[in-house]
């Protein structure tokens, strides 16, 4: 409130307020007295510039309002009054009040705008006020951009490191380089050196990842009530919203962060005379911007050029080439985990997260050189696009399996010509340790992924072993899916059964009782991403584990109790395993007895009910079977065995026409409860 030099002064003010109403030309003519009376009293030219704002006379207001600047500039009161004036400049809510202020500034002469943007902005002490008022300084006047440009990224770079903020997607940053940093860089005649512009063309790509590629559960880190989490996915698919800590809503919101990217990048390779043909144009799908890549690299390196000019040349290519990689890597997340890293209404609309797992029916087959084979055709840049769809398979997306499949193969293919490239393998990782990527699970997961579909399943595995016990359950489910996978593909059959076992032990129930198809699985491709869900993940495990059996069978080395587990599962992938079954059945032909008590538990495919109550006939050989539990009653204690007594026989009988009863139940429910129950008998019936 503004304070009167004495009481006459005071006395003509309250005279003018109290004519505002019913006379408003008498208390304009006490006001103009007054003011000419006391020119040099600040009560009284303040409480005029007050009444004038209050009648909302703009023109009035605004002379009175540059009027104080000039003669009153050290009053704290109207400090506070410019300070209210730039913040509703900088407001997102659009009532008459905040409207009226601004377009008072906008009023007042344009040196005077100037003048009190820079004075309010130093008479603000908190450095993030004073940051956007001097970001407001610089969208209004081009002039202050030279003088103020450089200065306020620095102001903005020490503030980020005064708040010891590790995450990148802060207040300080997000200024700097969605609003700060386009602005000086389209602006020639800031002078900027090298050093400066690589460090935050780095700064800037480093924000841009993280902003872009963040998960939910990076979101939700806390449970503290209190914590306001850094980012909401900005994706414009979500509907989650974008929320930075000390920025509003429209303020925090990026729009088309890749595309902003770009731009800064066409922006610094300017003002470092880079050749430009050499960045990748963006009107075009990713994989033909990796081509385009791959070209100017090649032509680049066969010309003779001095270090400064193959700089210029190679440059764009490196930030184009991490660009390209970082903006695919996004988009395979978005299918691989489209709950993380979407939300709502996954764009592959399957069910659940996607897991990369090599093909039971082709990892163990015997394809010489197959991993040399397949990296040659992955350095064969003009067939990148192509490799992906004939190695990998698709179980349990609806739709989208192409983009899904480039978007992968193109960040496989990018990092392997950043890695192709020592100078480029060099920069990039130095990037990599700088930004501490070692801390961004999604990085290390898509690492773990590249490794399985460039045949380095050892790096893999490696990898696996080492994060095994961290992360969600999902995580560790995935983790022990991709075990297993690895280890059958390396012939290590009871590490791999091992693995599937404990992945099935941790599935959730399930109440689906459609059998998803296994059309991918005959396709003969090297590699499937499997949905990561009970109804796809448990066949793919009890596929795998029926293959180690099957492996270690085929070498002779299996017992009755391996051979019973065999039939069990071979009830999954019926009629396909019915080969595998009449050599099973075989075998216990030869031995011409069977044990296995756990039969009628499990077993209710007719077609194998039929096949194994044949087995005690005359013509099918009348092996002596023992497929009844031991049974104890308060009655009496019988063991029946091999089917040798008349009570026995009926006992047999009764049971076989139970389970074909049952023909119609979940099977992927008993052959989970198998999986569980008899996971210790599973284990160790697969001697090797």
């Amino acid at each position: 409130m503004a304070t009167f030099s004495g009481a006459d002064q005071k006395w003509l003010v309250e005279t003018a307020q109290g004519l505002i109403v019913k006379d408003p030309a008498a208390a304009k003519a006490w006001l103009l007295t007054a003011r000419a009376l006391f020119p040099r009293d600040f009560g009284i030219q303040y409480q005029s510039y007050c009444i004038a704002k209050t009648s909302r006379n703009l023109k009035e207001a605004a002379k009175l309002l540059y009027d104080l600047f000039i003669q009153f500039h050290h009053e704290a009161t109207l400090w506070q009054e410019l300070h209210c004036i730039t913040m509703a400049m900088q407001s997102d809510q659009s009532d008459s009040y905040t409207s009226f202020l601004s377009e008072l500034f906008e009023t007042l002469p344009k040196q005077a705008q100037h003048d009190i943007l820079l004075q309010v902005a130093e008479h603000t002490n908190d450095t993030l006020a004073h940051c956007k008022l001097q970001l407001l300084l610089l969208n209004k006047f081009s002039s202050a951009v030279v003088t103020h440009g450089v200065k306020l990224i620095e102001t903005l770079a020490n503030a980020e490191k005064m708040h010891n903020d590790k995450n990148p997607v802060n207040c300080f940053r997000k200024l700097l380089v969605c609003d700060v940093l386009p602005i000086i860089l389209s602006n020639t005649d800031v002078m900027c050196t090298s050093k400066q512009l690589y460090k935050w063309l780095q700064k800037s790509t480093e924000f841009y990842i993280s902003y872009v590629i963040r998960s939910k559960s990076a979101d939700n880190k806390t449970n503290n009530p209190g914590f306001k989490s850094p980012l909401k996915s900005p994706d414009a698919s979500s509907q989650r919203f974008s929320y930075i800590e000390g920025l509003s809503e429209k303020d925090g919101l990026v729009e088309n962060p890749w595309g902003s990217l770009h731009n800064l990048l066409i922006l610094t390779g300017n003002r470092l005379a880079w050749n430009m043909d050499n960045i990748v144009p963006t009107d075009r799908n990713c994989r033909q911007q990796l081509l385009y890549l791959s070209r100017v690299y090649k032509a680049t390196n066969k010309m003779a050029l001095s270090d400064t000019l193959k700089a210029a040349h190679i440059k764009p290519i490196l930030y184009s080439l991490i660009l390209l990689f970082f903006q695919c890597l996004h988009g395979y997340l978005k299918y691989k985990d489209p709950e993380q890293f979407v939300g709502i209404g996954s764009p592959g609309s399957q069910q659940g997260m996607l897991v990369l797992l090599h093909n039971v029916e082709v990892a163990t087959k015997k394809k010489k050189d197959r991993s040399e084979h397949k990296k040659a055709k992955l350095e064969k840049q003009d067939d990148m696009g192509d490799t992906a769809k004939e190695t990998i398979g698709v179980w349990g997306m609806n739709k989208d399996k192409g983009e899904l499949l480039e978007v992968f193969s193109t960040a496989v293919n990018s990092w392997q010509l950043l890695a192709a490239d020592e100078a480029f393998d060099k920069d990039f990782n130095w990037l990599l340790h700088h930004w501490k990527a070692e801390r961004w699970t999604w990085f290390v997961s898509f690492q773990i992924d590249m490794a399985i579909y460039t045949g380095d399943t050892p790096k893999a595995l490696i990898m696996l072993e080492d994060g095994q016990e961290t992360g969600s359950a999902q995580g560790q489910i995935e983790a022990l899916l991709q075990l297993a996978s690895c280890f059958l593909a390396m012939k290590h059959y009871q590490k791999a059964c091992d693995m599937a076992l404990e992945a099935v032990a941790k599935l959730p129930e399930t109440t689906e009782t459609k059998t998803p198809s296994l059309e991918d699985a005959k396709s003969g491709n090297n590699l499937q991403f499997v949905s990561c869900t009970p109804t796809y993940i448990l066949p793919f495990c009890i596929k795998l584990i029926l293959m180690c059996y099957k492996k270690i069978f085929m070498s002779g080395g299996v017992n009755e109790i391996a051979l019973g587990h065999m039939i069990v599962m071979m009830q999954y992938d019926w009629p396909k395993e019915e080969k595998l079954f009449t050599q099973v059945i075989e075998v216990i032909m030869q031995q011409g007895t069977f044990t296995y008590t756990e039969f009628f538990k499990y077993t209710i495919n007719i077609d194998i009910l039929e096949e194994v109550a044949f087995l005690k006939t005359d013509e099918g050989g009348k092996v002596d079977l023992d497929l009844l539990p031991h049974l104890v009653t308060q009655q009496r204690t019988r063991t029946v065995t091999r089917g040798v007594t008349k009570g026995g026989e009926e006992d047999f009988k009764t049971a076989l026409e139970k389970q074909m009863a049952r023909y119609d139940d979940n099977l992927l429910s008993i052959l989970k409860l198998f999986l569980t129950d008899d996971k210790s008998s599973v284990k160790e019936a697969l001697v090797l």
